[in-house]
C-alpha cells in the first residue's frame, strides 16, 4: 500500500479469484494498510462461479463462493466486489436470467443477515456462452439495490468481435448504463480496462494485452468521455502489467483536464 501511495496510485483490487483462504487478521491489516495510505480497495471473487448452472449443487457453492467473498471484502474495507455471474449452460437466455435473479436474491438475503453491506458487481463478460451481457447486468443491477455492475470494456469489446472502434462506440454503452442507473448509479462506478486479443474466430477475449499494444479498445477516447462528462470511476486496470498501465492510463486522462 505504501507503494501504491508512493507511484501515485489510489486504487487496486484484490484478487481471491482463485482463493478465499486469507483470515480474518491479515485481511483486517490490508484494509487498515490501505485506509492509511488512502487506498481504495475492491476485491473479485472466485472464478468458480456459476449462478446460472443447471447443477443446484454448483449454484449452491456459487452463492456460498460470493457470501464468503463479501465477508473477506468487508474485513478489508472493500465495498465492491467483482465476480463471474457464470455462463449460460444450455439455459434459455430468459431462464437463465431468472436463475440469476434468484441466486443473487439468496445472497443479498444471507449478506443481510450477517449484517455485511458490500456492493455486488456481476461484471460484463468477454465470451459468448458467458451469462454477462451488457443488457442483461444493466437489467439485474435496477432490479436490486446492492447490485451494481462491474463495467469491463475489455469484455465488452471482445465479445461483440472488437465493437468498440471510436468514441460514439464508448458514448453508446456509458449513455445505456447512466440511462438505467441514473447519474447517481455512475458515481464510483467500477470499471475494469485492458487491451484485449479475441479468439480465432475474431468473437470472444483469447487474452488481455497492455494499453498501446495496437489490439483495442482504445483508453484515449474513454479518457476524454470520463473527463468532460466528470465521471468518478474506480478504474481498475487489468492489463499484464498493473501498475506500469494503470499509472500510463492516469497520464492520458491527466492530458485531458
Amino acid at each position: 500500500m505504501e507503494y501504491l501511495k508512493k507511484i501515485g496510485l489510489n486504487a487496486m483490487e484484490y484478487q481471491a479469484v482463485r482463493s478465499l483462504r486469507i483470515g480474518k487478521k491479515p485481511a483486517l491489516q490490508l484494509g487498515s494498510a490501505a485506509s492509511e495510505n488512502g487506498v481504495l480497495l475492491t476485491l473479485h471473487g472466485p472464478y468458480a462461479i456459476n449462478l446460472s448452472s443447471n447443477k443446484k449443487l454448483v449454484r449452491r457453492q456459487s452463492v456460498q463462493r460470493i457470501i464468503k467473498s463479501a465477508e473477506i471484502a468487508s474485513w478489508m474495507g472493500a465495498l465492491h466486489i467483482t465476480f463471474h455471474p457464470g455462463y449460460y449452460s444450455g439455459l434459455p437466455k430468459e431462464l437463465a436470467m431468472q436463475v440469476q435473479k434468484e441466486a443473487l436474491k439468496t445472497v443479498l438475503e444471507k449478506l443481510s443477515e450477517r449484517k455485511i453491506n458490500v456492493e455486488l458487481g456481476p461484471e460484463t463478460t468477454g465470451k459468448p456462452d458467458q451469462f454477462g451481457t451488457l443488457e442483461e447486468l444493466v437489467e439485474l443491477s435496477t432490479c436490486f439495490d446492492k447490485v451494481r455492475l462491474t463495467l469491463d470494456f475489455a469484455h465488452i469489446h471482445a465479445r461483440a468481435g472488437g465493437i468498440i472502434k471510436s468514441r460514439a462506440d464508448y458514448e453508446k454503452i456509458l449513455d445505456a448504463v447512466e440511462k438505467s442507473l441514473g447519474s447517481e448509479g455512475m458515481r464510483n462506478l467500477v470499471v475494469h480496462f485492458s487491451e484485449v486479443e479475441t479468439t480465432s474466430r475474431g468473437v470472444g477475449e483469447r487474452r488481455h494485452h497492455p494499453i498501446g499494444s495496437g489490439y483495442g479498445p482504445d483508453f484515449r477516447s474513454l479518457a476524454e468521455i470520463i473527463v468532460e462528462k466528470g465521471y468518478s470511476f474506480i478504474i481498475i486496470c487489468e492489463s499484464p502489467l498493473l501498475e506500469i498501465d494503470a499509472l500510463k492510463m492516469k497520464k492520458i486522462l491527466a492530458r485531458f483536464k
